[in-house]
């Protein structure tokens, strides 16, 4: 019998778990990749361009590659989810069912949540806004940078902090560091919450070594003439780079998949959700540890997209039940500047806490980044 498996978003979780299906699967099964974007570019590029390493133009490799590897892509975006009816309805393409749908759609981004952000901030995560926030950034000649973490939860959590390293190894090779302050605030009583409070004080030891100044409990309320934040401190800047609290896809919302308004929920080992033959990774899930949830992370979403590609595969293929099970392990790069990176790894099923560890700055690890992005890239779309 002829399977469609139909793959919802062209990020990490899509195109690792289409890439494996295509391997797994022979042709007589379909596999169709649904994204409104045309390209796919890594979120940790952004910072590449930021400092100059990497053009926009550059940075992005065409979805169009999919289908020279046999799976179908489709450029239209999801308007709604029918998971009783088995079907997705596309704004352009129309209705199509599905005998398996994995929803790999990500998160979107909330600028609009700090009343007066808009026009007078740059969206870190928004890659077209990087090239001119690079820009405005080498054209001071002094003043103060306010690097602000407008919300939880947001994807790639040392990312401020590493963008707050490059940064200042900017100006420094720009000779305009000594005149300018750079501040970071966070909205949470330490750096990073989901690591804990020792990888915390690494991050911040590092950033105040470079003359990084670290502002915890500070949630943004409005950005106007000053930065006011709601615990009533008032502070000026010359440029603002945010990073927008992130919100669950206004499409599970409006199709009733997200548990209690929020993010998806789904079974943290398989991935499966309540409904027939739907699986769900990466940042439109939530799958907590504790009182904390997994990182809104693309190793993650990788990781989980292997998971399901395996369950689907073995299910179609008539094999045993598979024993794929997500184990909760990710790392990431933190750059640090100067051609190095830091390591973060982390085990957060471990009992009977999360485990997570920061590895020194390095060039082998700047390298490992480098390799990161490129082997993937090839892989899925190359």
């Amino acid at each position: 019998m002829t399977v469609r498996i139909v793959i919802l978003g062209a990020g990490f979780g899509g195109l690792a778990a289409a890439t494996l299906l295509r391997g797994q699967l022979s042709q007589e099964h379909s596999i169709i990749v649904i994204d409104r974007k045309r390209e796919f570019m890594m979120g940790l590029v952004n910072l590449w361009i930021l400092h100059g390493d990497r053009k926009l133009e550059d940075a992005q490799a065409p979805l169009a590659g999919l289908d020279a590897k046999g799976i179908e892509y489709l450029n239209d975006e999801v308007a709604a989810i029918d998971v009783k009816g088995k079907s997705v309805e596309c704004k352009g393409k129309g209705r199509m069912s599905y005998d398996y749908l994995v929803i790999a759609l990500g998160s979107e981004l909330a600028p609009e949540r700090v009343a007066g952000f808009g026009g007078r901030g740059y969206n870190l995560y928004d890659a077209p806004q990087v090239p001119p926030l690079r820009e405005k950034l080498l054209s001071m000649k002094k003043g103060k940078i306010a690097v602000c973490i407008m919300g939880m939860p947001y994807k790639c959590p040392p990312a401020p902090y590493e963008a707050s390293l490059l940064i200042h190894d900017m100006l420094e090779r720009n000779g305009t560091r000594k005149e300018i302050e750079i501040d970071v605030y966070a909205p949470t009583p330490i750096a990073l919450p989901v690591a804990g409070p020792e990888v915390s004080s690494e991050v911040v030891a590092i950033i105040e070594r470079h003359g990084i100044h670290f502002h915890a409990s500070h949630k943004l309320k409005t950005v106007f003439d000053a930065l006011d934040f709601e615990n009533g401190a008032v502070q000026n800047y010359d440029a603002l780079v945010g990073i927008p609290q992130h919100r669950v896809p206004d499409v599970i919302k409006s199709s009733g998949l997200a548990e209690a308004g929020d993010w998806m929920a789904v079974d943290r080992k398989t991935l499966r959700t309540d409904f027939e033959n739907v699986f769900a990774v990466g940042d439109v899930t939530e799958i907590k540890v504790g009182q904390l949830a997994i990182p809104k992370a693309g190793i993650f979403a990788e990781a989980q997209a292997k998971v399901v590609a395996q369950q689907i595969a073995d299910e179609i293929n008539n094999k045993p039940l598979s024993s794929a099970a997500f184990d909760g392990k990710g790392f990431c790069f933190m750059e640090t500047g100067n051609g190095q990176a830091g390591y973060v790894d982390a085990d957060f099923f471990a009992e009977p806490a999360p485990v997570v560890r920061l590895e020194p700055a390095s060039r082998e690890n700047y390298e490992k980044k480098r390799d990161f992005e490129r082997t993937r890239v090839r892989q899925w779309l190359l």
